[in-house]
């Protein structure tokens, strides 16, 4: 799968994603609404699983995010296109709400840093995959510290108070992440069919 050429791309999405978070921050009152409260959960609010990531707990939380996902862009850039990018990120988006859904131990939630888990294991997967040489070899060692990160992250669940000033909810990074490799090694196998294949299915 040749790449060149998605600069003007990763600057699309670089920036509607910020547009996005940071109006999403600064509206009023969004930020409450939005954000995941298992008993509004449980009474029926289902689409906070969706909104909560959305939203950040601050608006330091939001630009740290932003700049990451620009970040993370760029690093990618001429490496993985951006059809990837988006599945990886909405497999990202899946296995968050799946993990917080599940998990009574989770009363709130709010960020898109699980989402952005999803994002650069799904997009590294994909360089893994279809390039070559010392791309490569540089995309499985990344997704080698990306493994490590998590384990080591895994017992702090959301106990730990980060640098944000505020605990995090660690096991959103492992559900994200998860659901950003499965999503992307899920279009791969379907980009990679004949198109008799894909009518048989």
């Amino acid at each position: 799968m040749a790449v060149s050429g998605y600069r003007s791309e990763w600057i699309r999405f670089a920036s509607a994603f910020a547009a996005f978070t940071l109006v999403a921050q600064v509206w009023p009152g969004l930020s409450q609404v939005w954000r995941f409260s298992r008993p509004a959960f449980e009474g029926g609010a289902w689409w906070l699983l969706v909104t909560s990531q959305w939203i950040h707990l601050s608006g330091l939380h939001a630009v740290v995010n932003v700049a990451a996902m620009a970040l993370m862009l760029l690093a990618l850039d001429h490496f993985a296109d951006w059809h990837t990018q988006a599945i990886s990120m909405l497999g990202g988006y899946a296995g968050v709400a799946v993990a917080i859904a599940v998990d009574p131990a989770c009363m709130s939630y709010a960020g898109a840093s699980g989402a952005l888990h999803g994002f650069l294991a799904g997009s590294l997967v994909t360089v893994l995959a279809t390039r070559a040489g010392a791309i490569r070899a540089l995309a499985f060692v990344a997704l080698i510290a990306l493994a490590i990160k998590l384990w080591v992250q895994h017992d702090l669940a959301n106990s730990f108070t980060g640098w944000l000033g505020f605990p995090t909810y660690y096991p959103a990074h492992e559900a994200g992440s998860l659901g950003g490799v499965i999503a992307i090694l899920l279009w791969l196998a379907w980009h990679r069919m004949s198109p008799a294949q894909r009518r048989t299915r």
